[in-house]
């Protein structure tokens, strides 16, 4: 049976009818506090018991109020993240909390008292390499933007992605995509006096993307909340080589049924958080970096590749030299896909190395140049 409260309190703010909030329902209300800030309240029928609670989530700011209800427990629908709905307080030991309210009917009617009978606590950190990222993306971008005009290091940094899946620990051979990247990096280095570092995706352990942009566009955050929940997701050393360090980015493919690697999609839809920075907080990740592209294989299809790499890698804010990407195939119909390398060494070797070259070079010269002329900082000024 409800319990009845007589309305003693002239503090309490009056909701709804009882009837308008069905059994195992939910409805959020708007309240003004002092100076104007408005914050909103999910109240609760559990039962015919009636609770509210802050109605964002203390991790992200989610809607509780859109979340699973499991008796007393609410589920974020965002990223997870559970409270009990009768205190606000996580379920769980060293979880967050969010202010909870008392909920008085009177009379059919519902009344809040406004003041917290739950104060919100934060005590969720995330794991260390998650936070270390975090703090040195946020220290980085505050250097970029309150001190455009220091040049700390002159330097250019060339990170060279190989996202071919080929064992070579089951079946070693040489792959036309890395080995032309290694070439392109060899050049940076022995020729351009660059610091070079590649990345084999096939080494690294991480997770797909599980679509929380679907979710919501804020649900999608920056790092990735999967490698906030999963301390061994190793998407974590691709966010740094890429926003920290690199100048160029160089990416090889290979070309799998007219696309590229399912290695490179892997990635690259775990790089949405990135760009989607700039589309939810105005927060521009990728400052002065050029990309380029390499991409061969054994079919055709290499402008199509190459016109989807384009489009993503500029999207996340990269800029491009001349002549952007090499390509080399061999067409459809030839299957001896094992005389791939052999035929694009012996066949074009001087040629494919020479476009490389350019490649490269006009890729580390867009660096410098946008670099040293603060292009994305004049562009990215209000």
């Amino acid at each position: 049976m409800m319990k009845k409260f007589e309305r003693d309190d002239k503090n309490l703010v009056y909701l709804c009818r009882v009837s308008d909030i069905g059994k195992g329902k939910s409805r959020v209300f708007s309240m003004s506090r002092d100076g104007g800030l408005k914050k909103d309240i999910a109240v609760f029928n559990i039962d015919g018991n009636y609770y509210a609670i802050s109605n964002f989530c203390a991790h992200k700011g989610g809607p509780l109020n859109k979340g699973r209800l499991e008796k007393n427990i609410v589920t974020c629908p965002w990223h997870g993240w559970k409270y009990d709905v009768r205190t606000g307080k996580a379920p769980h030991k060293g979880g967050d909390s969010v202010d909870g309210f008392e909920v008085k009917p009177i009379d059919n009617n519902l009344f809040l008292n406004p003041t917290p009978s739950n104060i919100s606590a934060r005590l969720y950190k995330p794991h260390k390499a998650y936070g270390e990222l975090q703090r040195s993306v946020r220290n980085y971008l505050s250097h970029k933007d309150k001190n455009p005009a220091i040049q700390v290091d002159n330097s250019i940094n060339v990170l060279g992605i190989s996202t071919t899946n080929s064992n070579d620990d089951v079946a070693p051979r040489k792959s036309t995509s890395e080995e032309s990247l290694k070439f392109g990096l060899d050049y940076a280095k022995n020729n351009l006096g660059a610091n070079c570092h590649m990345i084999r995706l096939r080494k690294l352990k991480f997770k797909h993307c599980e679509g929380y942009y679907s979710k919501n566009a804020k649900a999608c955050i920056f790092p990735c909340s999967i490698s906030e929940m999963d301390p061994q997701d190793e998407m974590l050393e691709i966010y740094e080589r890429i926003i920290l360090w690199s100048d160029v980015v160089l990416v090889s493919t290979p070309i799998r049924w007219g696309n590229a690697s399912s290695l490179y999609y892997q990635m690259v839809q775990r790089m949405n958080c990135v760009q989607n920075q700039s589309v939810t907080n105005q927060q521009y990740l990728i400052r002065d970096k050029a990309a380029a592209f390499i991409i061969t294989g054994g079919q055709d299809n290499i402008q199509h590749v190459a016109g989807e790499m384009l489009t993503f890698w500029s999207q996340l804010g990269f800029v491009f030299g001349k002549f952007p990407f090499v390509g080399w195939s061999r067409g459809w119909y030839s299957e001896d896909m094992e005389n791939n390398y052999d035929k694009m060494i012996s066949d074009y070797g001087s040629a494919m190395r020479a476009d490389i070259m350019r490649m490269v070079l006009g890729a580390v010269e867009m660096s410098k140049l946008v670099r040293n002329n603060k292009y994305d900082e004049h562009v990215l000024k209000p």
